[in-house]
């Protein structure tokens, strides 16, 4: 009997690697798709890794798809060196990662995924070592002396003196981890909203492989290395945030939101294979010779890097430094002592790439491993509890009460803008207008004002209260009117949409631009709105839970329990159920 095929397409991100060749055989033996696309840094690698596979399993189509995911579509098969020295590169790499109104689907990631349309991937890509290893640590101290230099220099500075600390500065701002990681996971998230990917499984690094932050085992760095350290921050960064992912709804359309999951190796992950191999020491591009040694009297410079052609040659002949070891793939090529002492008890130890890849299969088929750390996390955290619950609506009651106290010396307390986003203060805000103008917080009441009378009482209500429009504008949002067949802004000093650019300078405004803040920061007083509000008012009061038909199951996310309009409970119920342009606002997934 032929079982089913759990998935028509499968893309590993990282499949020419030793994991994800791995999970390759692994995903053929027991989710059947009818296609596998291995996806690798280089086309050699793809090249490779399709062939061995293609071999084995003849049931599965292979394909390779080439990629550095971390880079434009438009700048694939550039190296970073390059990239950095050409100004337009430069800055195409630069606004993908800074720029606020980035293009996600130019990323090169966009594009694999909407290429190929996975049911399920697998990334299997090193993404930590990927982002640390550009060594912000190194570029920022050559940043610093190069600096140093051009401030102590007397007279004039020109071009070419100058060129080696705009590559340094591009350099550093680009090798920066946290904008990079940030960025990837939005991408990520962008790609599989529009996508049909059912599940997304990361496997992740510890970046100590699991041992203290002593870690002797640092590619020959100090220790503790902060390269090494970096990465495992980036790499528990991704675990945070895949973690959001993982408790993010879906939206509006035929993909309610991937299943995310992560693997977190805490041990070396090897080994590949077993030989001789002809040694490239790290940094080399070269496999090593054996060179000659020389004696130098201890002085108080030393040189870490000197010419080898002014050693000479072991035995004056190109002797090859090949020995047997361990390939352990990105990891590198270990001794037979290296490899006795990483994995000696107690010291880091190794899992193999087919338990890996059996865990990332079976999470995928919704198998409970225990192995998948962002459950773990999620059954970790301290959740809300009851006794918040309670007091929640004693809090709630003092400050309405101290409010009332305080009568007209103090402000009402709408909204100040700590809270973001500014959608949050544009919709109490305007909740609380519409509340006051009819004089009742009665749902029912306010559920029959059609939307030029609530308009109208509005517009009254603020012609009245001229400290009101003040609150509102002094805390960045302004009013948007429509007067003699003219948009109007009532504003203040500051607007906290859209964000002020790093110069200063004003910001074009488009038609599209004034609905899109209208929408999501400004109190908007043209009619259209007050018609939505009549809508979400009106859904509002069907909503209401009958406990009594019903019991404890009337009570739901959907449900507006108060017979008062509300505005902070009002615009909860909004962010929990209403979609906007990013999807669903945002609600717990439990």
């Amino acid at each position: 009997m032929t079982r089913k095929s759990f998935a028509d397409t499968l893309l590993i991100l990282g499949g020419g690697g030793m994991v994800g060749i791995q999970v390759a055989r692994e995903a053929a033996r027991e989710l059947r798709p009818k296609r596998i696309v291995i996806s690798s840094l280089t086309k050699r690698e793809v090249d490779q890794a399709v062939e061995l596979l293609s071999k084995e399993t003849q049931e599965v189509e292979f394909v390779g798809a080439a990629a550095d995911i971390f880079l434009p579509e438009s700048l694939q098969g550039k190296d970073r060196a390059s990239i950095i020295a050409n100004r337009d590169d430069f800055d195409a790499l630069f606004a993908e990662s800074f720029s606020p109104d980035a293009d996600y689907s130019k990323s090169a990631f966009f594009k694999l995924i909407e290429r190929h349309t996975p049911d399920v991937i697998v990334d299997c890509i090193n993404t930590a070592t990927a982002i640390s290893y550009q060594d912000v640590f190194t570029v920022s101290r050559r940043t610093k002396l190069l600096l140093d230099a051009l401030e102590d220099r007397k007279g004039p500075v020109d071009a070419a003196e100058l060129a080696p600390l705009m590559t340094s500065v591009r350099e550093l701002l680009v090798a920066q981890g946290v904008p990079q990681i940030t960025r990837h996971i939005l991408f990520l998230h962008k790609a599989l909203e529009e996508s049909n990917v059912r599940v997304y499984v990361k496997v992740g690094t510890t970046g100590t492989g699991g041992m203290g932050i002593n870690i002797p085992y640092t590619h020959s760095e100090d220790k503790p290395s902060p390269q090494l350290l970096a990465k495992s921050a980036i790499g528990f960064a991704h675990t945070g945030l895949l973690f959001l992912m993982a408790r993010t709804p879906g939206g509006e359309g035929e993909n309610h939101g991937a299943i995310i999951k992560e693997i977190k190796p805490g041990a070396m992950i090897g080994f590949k294979r077993l030989g001789e191999t002809h040694v490239r020491l790290r940094g080399d591009r070269e496999p090593a010779i054996l060179m000659n040694a020389r004696e130098e009297e201890v002085g108080a410079n030393l040189e870490t890097r000197q010419k080898s052609e002014t050693y000479g040659r072991f035995g004056d002949r190109d002797i090859p430094l090949k020995i047997i070891g361990a390939d352990t793939g990105e990891n590198g090529f270990f001794s037979i002592g290296e490899f006795q002492a990483i994995t000696y008890p107690r010291q880091m130890e190794y899992v193999t790439p087919e338990e890996v890849a059996r865990t990332a299969v079976l999470e995928i088929l919704g198998a409970s491993t225990g192995r998948d750390v962002l459950s773990a996390i999620d059954g970790a955290i301290t959740e809300p509890s009851y006794r918040a619950g309670v007091l929640r609506e004693q809090a709630i009651l003092q400050m309405e009460h101290l409010e009332r106290a305080a009568g007209s010396d103090l402000l009402p307390s709408i909204a100040v803008g700590h809270l973001g986003p500014p959608k949050l203060t544009k919709l109490l805000t305007e909740a609380f207008l519409i509340r006051e103008a009819a004089g009742t917080d009665e749902l029912e009441a306010i559920l029959d004002l059609p939307a030029n009378k609530m308009q109208l009482m509005v517009e009254q209500y603020l012609e009245a209260n001229p400290r009101i429009v003040s609150l509102i504008v002094t805390i960045g949002i302004p009013l948007l009117r429509m007067r003699d067949g003219k948009l109007r802004l009532t504003r203040g000093p500051r607007l906290n949409i859209p964000v002020t650019p790093p110069d200063g300078a004003p910001v074009p405004l488009t038609d599209d631009g004034i609905e899109r803040y209208a929408r999501t920061g400004w109190v908007d007083l043209r009619e259209e709105n007050f018609r939505l509000w009549g809508e979400r008012i009106a859904q509002l009061a069907k909503s209401r839970p009958d406990i009594v038909a019903n019991g404890s199951a009337a009570f739901d996310l959907t449900k507006y329990s108060r017979s008062r309009f509300v505005p902070g409970d009002v615009v909860g119920w909004l962010f929990t159920n209403e979609a906007d342009e990013q999807g669903m606002v945002g609600h717990r997934l439990f």
